[in-house]
């Protein structure tokens, strides 16, 4: 069976997204619940940075893609658990309460002029106080923050982990195997240092796919989740997408 152009796969992309966020209008939630409203936080960032992607594929400015996909795939992996287990929230909010004492921790230092309007407000011990006490409870309930590679296990995505992640890390980390991909050309016996590479549509191919499945996957999961109207308008774009990729 032929492959599909890339040209097609970027066009059925670029409609889901501009589908999907009308779609999206159309599901009822409780604002209340803190599941809830996080579902759609992480579903509404990845809309959005989908957005990014294709606009920057459109451009052929690819190098800054993977690590928009990179977000992308976290946001599904926080999404795909939060839905399963509503108990994997408190993970995300030790998280959150660890980094925002990092922060107040490095302001009370008083050396990060960066901080330094933090550094001097008179509520900063207060606040530092308030924090540890809500993660101490926290803890003391069984919940524990978690590593990038436990939440990918509990989404069954160990191989995704390891294959998928491992090369969109290098290049969000400027890893010489992905600096190499991106700015040396090989010649007969010398090689160039290049910027702004000319891409072609199959250059991006891989990641404009990549990008297509995960926002397929959580725009299922969303609306699956709290039971929309427009699950048949989503479950018709997913049978769209597999015989795009030649798999119905």
């Amino acid at each position: 069976m032929p492959l599909t152009p890339p040209e097609q796969v970027l066009d059925f992309l670029k409609r889901a997204h501009d589908e999907f966020q009308p779609f999206s209008q159309q599901i009822k939630f409780d604002k209340e619940h803190p599941q809830h409203r996080n579902i759609i936080a992480l579903y509404g960032s990845i809309i959005e940075l989908t957005g990014s992607a294709i606009l920057l594929v459109d451009k052929r400015l690819i190098t800054g893609v993977p690590v928009i996909i990179r977000s992308i795939l976290e946001a599904y992996v926080d999404l795909y658990n939060l839905a399963e287990n509503p108990a994997y929230g408190y993970a995300l909010e030790i998280s959150y309460i660890k980094e925002w004492l990092k922060i107040l921790h490095e302001a009370k230092g008083g050396q990060n002029e960066y901080l330094a309007a933090i550094s001097q407000a008179p509520s900063l011990d207060g606040s530092i106080t308030a924090w540890q006490r809500q993660k101490q409870q926290l803890e003391a309930k069984g919940h524990r923050s978690l590593q990038i590679e436990q939440k990918f296990q509990r989404a069954h995505m160990e191989k995704e982990y390891r294959s998928i992640y491992n090369s969109l890390c290098c290049d969000a980390h400027n890893n010489l195997r992905s600096l190499i991909d991106r700015h040396i050309e090989l010649g007969q016996s010398d090689f160039q240092v290049v910027f702004y590479k000319a891409y072609t549509p199959e250059d991006s191919a891989l990641a404009v796919g990549t990008t297509a499945e995960l926002l397929m996957r959580s725009s299922q999961k969303v609306h699956e989740f709290f039971d929309s109207p427009a699950i048949e308008q989503v479950a018709a774009y997913r049978a769209e997408l597999d015989k795009l990729r030649g798999e119905s």
